[in-house]
């Protein structure tokens, strides 16, 4: 069975429509951009049972839950559970695959579809709002990770052995290019963007006990960890990372006050980046905004599994 699309004109479905797109996508900036989301967002209705998508099909359609939900079924994974306010496709949009689950409404529910296509077009013309998409996404899978019951399994990270880069000399620009091509959430990015993140990071050095980030203090330094071992510590407990990664795991990309404070048990070296300079960066480099999108589209994947069947924030 196949969604059925409303197309009346009249004005108060319009209303209602404009409504839905507010707030169902209420990340942008200005009535420009709400006008190019309203051109390219169009009302669903289905009916219980009705197939969305199936699996193994081209990701070419998003959807926002309006009313009503939406179970993402495969045979050999966990089923997620979609209610309004949630996503659907992004996490396979963001990976550029076909869908990993098979969307079935299991009510009457009324939804928003997006072609993904446009949708991609809309957010590389519209830079601020991929970069809150990424800070909404990583604060709301910060805040879960963390209330979760075992949150070490996402934040925890183990040295990767690489090279050690410990010396009294400044890591070369080359260098720092490699060392960011290798993090998980830059891979795939392209070198002219690396080139220019890796221009712009300062290197620092911090001693055994030493706090590079602490709670309640305001993210505006991304922290990428080069080398060493630091502690990330949260209201419940308490984990080590070591490896290339964000010092603090998603909590680097979220703004508002941190949740977490992170200290160095090591001699460790960190590169630094001002959120500006990410931002800029995002604006000259559309393929970083979508690396940097997959990174927390595969830590919502895991969070999803970890947490079914209960509800999902984006599918």
């Amino acid at each position: 069975m196949r969604a059925c699309v409303s197309s009346d004109p009249d004005t108060e479905d319009e209303g209602r429509r404009e409504l839905d797109v507010r707030v169902g996508f209420g990340l942008f900036a200005s009535e420009d951009q709400l006008g190019s989301l309203l051109s390219i967002a169009h009302r669903v209705d289905v009916e219980a049972g009705q197939v969305l998508y199936n699996r193994g099909a081209p990701a070419t359609t998003l959807f926002q839950v309006v009313a009503g939900t939406v179970e993402l079924r495969a045979s050999d994974v966990p089923t997620w559970l979609v209610e309004a306010g949630g996503a659907l496709g992004l996490i396979d949009f963001a990976h550029r695959r076909s869908h990993a689950r098979t969307a079935v409404a299991t009510g009457p529910s009324r939804l928003l579809a997006l072609d993904a296509a446009e949708y991609r077009d809309y957010l590389e013309d519209n830079y601020e709002v991929g970069h809150r998409i990424l800070t909404q996404m990583s604060a709301r899978l910060v805040a879960d990770v963390i209330a979760s019951a075992d949150p070490a399994q996402f934040l925890a990270r183990t040295n990767d052995h690489e090279r050690s880069w410990v010396s009294a000399v400044e890591i070369p620009l080359v260098e720092r290019l490699i060392i960011l091509s290798r993090m998980p959430a830059f891979v795939g990015t392209s070198m002219q963007a690396l080139a220019n993140l890796a221009q712009a990071a300062t290197e620092r050095r911090f001693a055994p006990g030493d706090v590079i980030a602490s709670a309640g203090t305001d993210p505006g330094l991304i922290s990428l960890l080069v080398e060493g071992t630091v502690e990330l510590e949260f209201p419940n407990g308490r984990v080590q990372r070591s490896g290339r990664d964000f010092v603090a795991h998603l909590e680097e990309l979220t703004v508002g006050p941190r949740l977490t404070t992170s200290t160095s048990l090591t001699e460790a070296i960190v590169l630094q980046l001002v959120r500006d300079d990410l931002i800029d960066r995002i604006e000259e480099h559309f393929d970083l905004a979508m690396t940097l999108l997959a990174f927390v589209a595969s830590v919502q994947e895991r969070v999803n599994d970890a947490t079914s069947p209960g509800r999902c924030r984006v599918a």
